[in-house]
């Protein structure tokens, strides 16, 4: 079912300090960005506040190996599939509209997506005359969450500038979007960020977590406050426009080619994201 964010990241409004500490300063807005699923991207900058940041550890784990697919027993292209105990839908949609600048064309394709012993999504980009291809995928859950605490693990093989990998929750405008992103031109980052309207958002972006090693991240989502864990620590805490309304849990990769968010394309080589498990808990 096509479904594309207005904004799936807040499109350069970060601001944000430390490197391999797993620590960061918070950026929060009342700014006005468009309106509806077709909205630029360009989230508000308003008034910048500072978001309360936790403390966290580098990320360790397992760097991803390999360039396709979870093995013979896995399926290309389903339209519909069990994953995590869960019912999800492939996306067949635009990408979200912040990441087409500069020429970059992006589209979700079902062929895109392996489901097998992890799920598999991938991006690719092409450069076809002044404008770049950018093939990536998405997944969405037919169930939608309220509060509660969400996990799942990931990592990402092939890290290029030029893409977003992102694990969240999205509800139409962004009434509700509470989003875990990893982007392209930033290899060691995580990006932590939650909207409440296409126009009220806080964001804190953390650094020493390489996006090719294996992760556990967790999110909980609570009526006062969204706080964001990478490998067991916490590393954000947020109390500024806290969504409430329920929403299904995507996962995402897909193109840019703008420096401030996402990186300049890179054409040619294939990213993965594989993740591994996903859990819901009230």
């Amino acid at each position: 079912m096509p479904l594309t964010p207005a904004h799936s990241g807040s499109s350069g409004a970060t601001s944000s300090s430390g490197s391999g500490s797993g620590t960061g300063t918070g950026t929060s807005g009342t700014g006005t960005s468009g309106t509806g699923t077709s909205g630029t991207g360009t989230s508000g900058t308003g008034t910048s506040g500072t978001g309360t940041s936790g403390t966290g550890t580098s990320g360790t784990g397992t760097s991803g190996t390999g360039t396709s697919g979870t093995g013979p027993s896995s399926i290309t292209g389903p339209s519909e599939f069990t994953f995590g105990g869960y019912t999800w839908e492939t996306d067949s949609g635009s990408a979200p509209p912040v990441g087409n600048a500069n020429g970059n064309v992006g589209k979700f394709d079902p062929m895109n997506v392996s489901v097998g012993s992890e799920l598999v999504l991938s991006l690719t980009q092409t450069q076809s005359g002044s404008q770049i291809l950018s093939s990536g995928s998405q997944v969405i859950t037919k169930q939608k969450f309220s509060y509660g605490t969400f996990e799942f693990t990931s990592r990402v093989v092939n890290v290029l500038s030029g893409s977003v990998t992102t694990g969240f929750l999205y509800a139409p405008n962004s009434e509700t979007e509470i989003d875990m992103e990893q982007v392209g031109n930033k290899p060691d980052a995580v990006d932590c960020t939650n909207w409440h309207g296409v126009s009220s958002f806080q964001d804190t972006q953390v650094y020493g977590f390489n996006q090719g090693n294996t992760h556990d991240f967790k999110i909980v989502w609570r009526s006062g406050f969204v706080d964001w864990y990478v490998d067991g620590q916490l590393v954000v805490h947020h109390t500024q426009a806290v969504p409430s309304a329920s929403a299904p849990f995507l996962f995402s990769i897909w193109g840019t080619n703008k420096s401030s968010w996402g990186g300049t394309g890179t054409s040619g080589p294939t990213r993965y994201m594989y993740i591994s498990n996903f859990k819901y808990a009230p």
